[in-house]
């Protein structure tokens, strides 16, 4: 950030009711007890198995050399480079995010409803079925592919070079909308005077965006970031079947390599394989958060006393419609996104309306309706006791997540831990939120052996690969929860923490949400360590995917059927998540 654009962010007023760093609690002793649950279930579903993957690769086959052989291999390096451009790809979705939230102030009653509705609907899509959906948009083939129907030129269309623009379109299509509703709830929550003071400076849009309301966003801002760059960290099903056989070599990450040649390369290598990628992400992800906390002053920003707190201030206090918000231009750059990011349901929804036979061999546009499709995808009765046994293995996780994340995400805010121990603690959670499931794999399946295959103990392999993301984001809610709260002097320990609890509950309600969506469309854990069991929706799904052309019109019904359920509970609770996710945005 620019001396200038410093100088602009520190004469804007501020306002910051989050609650402070420490505050009367029990003591040191109580907060570590609440720290206990998570610490047990982290060290022993993440830390453990991750410490034997490390011991692995350095005794294992070829020792200490298992990691100079894998970075000899090509295959592996061009896998650990896809991974990066992954990664870097995240900050690209935030700030697209960003820009969509500031495009949308003022556009209008009609499209402030449907523009977030079309962004924020692809987050709780599963990555298996954006995989599916985009490569019917871009099949080669002129008769099946929509992009190819329009400019019938298959030439342009193949390659790894068209594959990437593909993959990446569908990633930014996926969570675009999560940093989305992040910054447009944020900006509707600005201060008025934060930009009017600004603006009184000469300060223009962009710069209003840059250098006031992004660092004003940071806390928030941080989380969403982070929810994106697990997801990049993890890509594995986009890659696997939005990518056609002929060039995944050269779109392969390491997770995919790791999971086709663990047996090829052996204990060692394999280990040696996981170790690299999980640092890679790792540093990548410490990287940009250092980064971005560096750019933006606003993270270590001291508490000012705000000139009115109460609920009927702060909705006075709204920012103001800038100029020119309501012009056409405007409004139909949103109705635009909102179209693009709608077109790719309305392919999935209609070629799922076809008959197998229609959906095998011509476009959505040419006809055959019918609800075929759908009787062949629960032809059997497999695919509906996958969807059971999934939303049971979701729900099961939400219900460990949350009251282990809970108490430790107080104990991070209000507790009366010591500073170095709170930011370690949390460092360690950034650095666990991106762990990739190919790090625990191999030593979870060495010790649990058979009963893997159980929905408890898959529940609780997701629940701890979640947990440290659930922590960061209600340690963030929990900051802003309003100082009375948590200054009462006849309050103890049980009550103040029932008071900031209550206060967070739509953040608890969103770590819950989230819990449930991400397991609920997860297929890593699944298939790396159930396989070949297919009791699970999205591995039912992969294995129709293996003959994707014939199996078009099931694939698109069971991508509908996996859509509506995280869909519906979007539905359901909306405001609760939207608030849930913002609310460490200081006001």
């Amino acid at each position: 950030m620019s001396r200038e654009d410093a100088f602009l962010f520190e004469v804007a007023p501020y306002y910051d009711m989050r609650a402070p760093a420490r505050s009367p609690g029990r003591g040191r002793w109580e907060a570590w007890r609440r720290l206990l649950p998570a610490i047990g279930l982290v060290v022993a579903g993440l830390l453990v198995p991750l410490a034997a993957t490390v011991v692995t690769s350095l005794t294992g086959n070829g020792g200490a050399r298992a990691y100079l052989d894998v970075v000899n291999d090509a295959q592996v390096r061009t896998a650990l480079l896809n991974n990066a451009v992954w990664l870097v790809l995240a900050p690209v979705v935030c700030a697209l995010g960003l820009g969509l939230a500031w495009l949308a102030r003022g556009v209008g009653p009609r499209l402030r409803r449907l523009l977030p509705a079309a962004l924020t609907l692809p987050v709780v899509t599963s990555p298996l079925t954006a995989g599916v959906t985009f490569r019917m948009i871009f099949a080669p083939d002129p008769g099946l592919g929509s992009v190819n129907a329009l400019l019938p030129e298959p030439v342009l269309f193949t390659g790894p070079g068209w594959i990437w623009l593909v993959l990446g379109l569908a990633f930014v299509w996926q969570w675009t909308g999560l940093a989305f509703l992040v910054f447009h709830v944020g900006l509707a929550n600005l201060p008025r005077d934060l930009l009017r003071v600004a603006g009184v400076f000469g300060a223009g849009p962009l710069r209003l965006l840059r250098a006031v309301a992004a660092p004003a966003l940071f806390p928030t801002a941080a989380v969403a970031l982070l929810i994106v760059l697990t997801a990049a960290a993890r890509v594995f099903e986009l890659v696997l079947v939005g990518a056609p056989g002929s060039v995944q070599p050269e779109v392969d990450v390491a997770g995919l390599l790791w999971w086709r040649r663990r047996t090829v390369l052996g204990d060692g290598r394999a280990a040696a394989l996981a170790v690299l990628l999980t640092v890679t992400a790792v540093a990548v992800a410490l990287a940009v958060l250092w980064r971005l906390r560096h750019d933006l002053p606003g993270a270590e920003r001291p508490w000012r006393q705000p000139f009115q707190v109460g609920p009927a201030a702060r909705r006075t206090r709204r920012a103001p419609a800038s100029r020119g918000e309501a012009r056409w231009p405007r409004r139909v750059a949103a109705g635009a996104v909102t179209a693009l990011w709608a077109f790719p349901f309305v392919v999935l929804l209609l070629t799922s309306f076809r008959s197998p036979d229609a959906a095998a061999t011509s476009g959505w546009w040419t006809g055959g309706y019918g609800l075929g499709s759908y009787g062949e995808a629960f032809d059997g009765g497999f695919f509906a006791e996958a969807l059971w046994a999934t939303a049971q293995r979701g729900l099961l996780t939400a219900f460990l997540v949350v009251p282990a994340a809970v108490p430790a995400a107080y104990a991070l805010t209000h507790e009366a831990l010591p500073r170095r121990a709170r930011r370690a603690v949390t460092a360690a959670a950034v650095v666990l939120a991106v762990l990739p499931p190919q790090a625990l794999a191999a030593p979870l399946g060495r010790a649990l052996g058979g009963s893997l295959g159980s929905t408890f103990v898959l529940s609780l392999v997701h629940a701890a690969l979640l947990l440290p993301l659930g922590v960061l984001l209600l340690r963030n809610a929990f900051m802003s929860v309003p100082r009375p709260a948590t200054l009462d002097r006849f309050a103890d320990g049980r009550s103040a923490m029932t008071r900031v609890v209550r206060d967070g509950a739509p953040a608890v309600a969103a770590v819950a949400v989230l819990s449930f969506v991400l397991v609920w469309n997860d297929m890593v854990v699944s298939l790396l360590l159930n396989w070949p069991a297919a009791d699970q929706a999205p591995l039912t799904m992969l294995q129709a995917s293996r003959y994707f052309t014939t199996s078009a019109g099931e694939l698109a019904a069971q991508g509908v059927l996996m859509t509506a359920v995280p869909a519906a509970l979007l539905l359901a609770t909306g405001r609760w998540l939207a608030r849930g996710l913002t609310q460490g945005i200081r006001r």
